[in-house]
């Protein structure tokens, strides 16, 4: 049977969708790069704002006119109701439930009706581990997607990912250690580490993120490592052993920290587990210790308790910071967060506000990005370039990569190389996103 196989999301849940091909692979089954040829459709699906979830529905309702059967996997699937409505006959497939894909195709293809819901928290022995360990698993290069935790806890009043996610479920090191040196193995050259909270990592094993990294720059191999987002509270407990780890050249310098709002009374609104300040103080090590590292961060604009001075609170705190790189949302209610019962802010306001943010970030972005003009990087290469991709009279983008700050890097020019090489690069331009350099 063919099965057509479409993600939506962050790399947790692209992750997911490598167990899910490996799974279904090791089941027999084909996996098609075109949903026409596909017998069933398997959506990963996103929940965690309301335009996103929006354009998966009308995805569901779109492929069901076209006579598909469809399993929907993921976050978005705990809103049966809802899917439901879009989609009767749809197969779902908890985040939790992973191990059960191939039965649901095949409950899809035979035009059956079913839920495949995770276990309960009480059903696993405390410390044991993710049950995802040991599942069969698709090993993708340069890039390998390797999830190390899922869940949290926090309990943020905004968050619906958690209510798709409840519990916190961490892989074992040593699982950990042998999926990597396997992927490297086979000719992983990044190790993308992701988590719903790669902070929380290891709190329900009695072990930690620090450990973790530890074991894994102790693999052998000409490879780089990605984290994920690690939220400040967190961070803030493993300074300054996380800084010391870092200073290896497996890790790329980059660093993903949300801090949602520049406000102490909003974050605490909010109920996140951390302060502002503690995010300031975790940004001001990293700076000292890598002072050209890649800061990203997630502000969420108008949280339905945001006054006029808790948002310039937060331009304040952007334009004192000037993170690489901010996410910024307009906010969304989402159902059953505490949050959705607030009385939300009118859309005009939010949307002034989301302008004038995402405004001040594109300055930010473009200012820190001209710093790099005229320095030498070395870059791995990840991507192919785009056809007509380039930079104004710069030249065309033929390959990108990225630098060991993980600033994405558009190589100019034409040269013989493959995914996976490490070439030397000038960089001779710059905009917002991207750095533009020729190999040297």
């Amino acid at each position: 049977m063919q099965v057509y196989l479409e993600t939506y999301g962050c790399t947790l849940n692209q992750a997911d969708s490598d167990i899910m091909g490996g799974i279904l692979k090791h089941a027999g089954f084909r996996l098609v790069k075109k949903q026409g040829d596909a017998e069933v459709i398997v959506l990963n699906t996103c929940t965690v704002k309301g335009r996103t979830e929006n354009r998966i529905i009308s995805r569901i309702e779109a492929l069901r006119k076209q006579g598909k059967r469809i399993v929907v996997a993921g976050c978005l699937s705990i809103n049966e109701k809802r899917v439901r409505i879009a989609c009767p006959e749809a197969v779902l497939v908890h985040p939790g439930a992973v191990s059960f894909i191939a039965e649901a195709v095949r409950d899809a293809a035979a035009g059956r009706v079913a839920k495949y819901a995770e276990p309960a928290a009480g059903n696993r022995e405390q410390g044991t581990g993710n049950w995802k360990e040991g599942l069969p698993r698709l090993f993708t290069k340069p890039i390998l997607r390797v999830p190390i935790q899922e869940g949290c806890v926090g309990n943020c009043y905004f968050c619906q990912t958690r209510l798709a996610r409840p519990y916190l479920m961490s892989y074992s090191v040593k699982w950990l250690r042998s999926w990597v040196e396997e992927g490297v193995r086979r000719g992983a050259k990044e190790i993308q580490l992701t988590g719903m909270d790669s902070g929380a990592y290891g709190l329900d094993l009695g072990t930690n993120l620090v450990a973790l990294l530890d074991e894994v720059r102790k693999i052998k191999g000409g490879f780089r490592v990605r984290l994920g987002m690690i939220n400040p509270g967190h961070a803030k407990k493993m300074l300054p052993k996380m800084m010391d780890i870092f200073e290896d050249k497996k890790f790329y310098k980059f660093f993903h920290l949300p801090v949602q709002t520049g406000s102490e009374k909003v974050r605490g609104e909010m109920n996140r587990a951390h302060s502002v300040a503690d995010f300031k103080k975790v940004v001001k090590a990293i700076r000292k210790k890598f002072p050209d590292a890649t800061i990203s961060t997630d502000i969420i604009v108008g949280y339905p308790t945001e006054k006029e001075e808790d948002f310039e609170k937060t331009l304040k705190l952007v334009k004192e910071i000037k993170p690489d790189i901010v996410n910024v949302s307009k906010f969304a209610s989402r159902r059953g967060t505490v949050a959705s019962k607030l009385r939300e802010i009118p859309t005009e306001e939010v949307k002034r506000r989301s302008t004038e943010l995402a405004e001040l970030v594109r300055r930010i972005g473009a200012e820190k990005n001209r710093r790099f003009e005229g320095k030498r990087m070395e870059v791995l290469i990840t991507e192919r370039g785009k056809k007509g991709l380039g930079n104004g009279e710069l030249g065309t983008v033929n390959w990108k990569g990225r630098a060991e700050n993980y600033k994405q890097v558009c190589i100019l020019g034409k040269f013989k190389a493959k995914l996976g090489d490490r070439v030397k690069v000038k960089i001779t331009g710059s905009n917002f996103g991207s750095l533009f350099g020729k190999r040297i």
